[in-house]
């Protein structure tokens, strides 16, 4: 794997989360977007002031991720459409990647931490599904996640009960997928709310919202100590690119709550 190009070519692009360039009527635009869907947020702490000077260079990148399996680098395009392709396994995992990383699984957490379910549940129990219709770009983390890209998980959850009714379904995401995640869940009808068998978020802006209406015990967010996101800021640091470290916790975590009977 040529992680010196992931971290040569990705650097700039992730450090676009940092110093958005945002315009008014673009915002205006998505929220009203988002009034309509009914899924309006609350924007993320300081975030799109414009005003950071921080800037992620390799090094820093190369130090968060080191020694992660599954990092894949920049325009690999990892991409999964099991649901969409009407595949249904034991276990699915619906994921949001991160801003600025690439369609449809991003980069730095979502490809290892299908790895890590992978080696938990065995790599032929395991259909993954990315989450499409979203541009993972800054102004949209700005307003506080992509408003076509919640709705696009939210009928990505929908389509796995009605079509794989069996399956233990986890939904995740990571940085402003998280915000999907929130956004899509609050779309949800009563029976695909109660489907989710477990949500795992990483790096959360939204840290301390609940999920929708999924009861806490189904959700685990992982919040590293110092990731300015998670406390609702704008700046990356080394903090919030670092979660690979963390997926075979969390990988756990689904695992165990797919055996629940609850």
């Amino acid at each position: 794997m040529k992680l010196h190009t992931f971290l040569t070519l990705s650097a700039s692009s992730i450090v676009a989360l940092a110093n958005p360039t945002v315009t008014p009527a673009p915002v205006a635009e998505h929220q009203a977007i988002q009034e309509r869907a009914g899924t309006t947020p609350t924007p993320t702490g300081s975030a799109c002031t414009g005003t950071s000077t921080e800037s992620i260079n390799p090094t820093t990148l190369a130090s968060a991720v080191a020694g992660c399996v599954g990092i894949q680098p920049a325009g690999a395009n990892d991409t999964r459409n099991d649901i969409l392709n009407g595949i249904c396994k034991p276990f699915t995992l619906i994921f949001a990647r991160g801003t600025s990383e690439d369609p449809n699984l991003g980069n730095i957490v979502g490809p290892p931490f299908i790895d890590a379910l992978n080696a938990t549940f065995g790599t032929n129990n395991v259909a993954v599904q990315g989450v499409n219709n979203y541009p993972a770009n800054a102004a949209e983390f700005c307003i506080g996640g992509s408003p076509e890209g919640s709705q696009d998980l939210a009928q990505l959850i929908s389509q796995t009960r009605t079509q794989c009714p069996n399956t233990k379904l986890c939904v995740s995401g990571y940085s402003q997928g998280c915000q999907v995640v929130h956004n899509a869940v609050s779309q949800l009808s009563s029976n695909d709310t109660d489907f989710i068998n477990s949500v795992v978020l990483f790096g959360d802006p939204d840290k301390g919202k609940p999920v929708g209406k999924v009861p806490s015990y189904k959700v685990s967010t992982d919040c590293h100590t110092g990731d300015n996101i998670c406390a609702g800021g704008e700046i990356i640091l080394e903090p919030h690119l670092s979660y690979c470290h963390d997926v075979a916790t969390e990988a756990a975590f689904a695992k165990a709550r797919s055996l629940a009977s609850n």
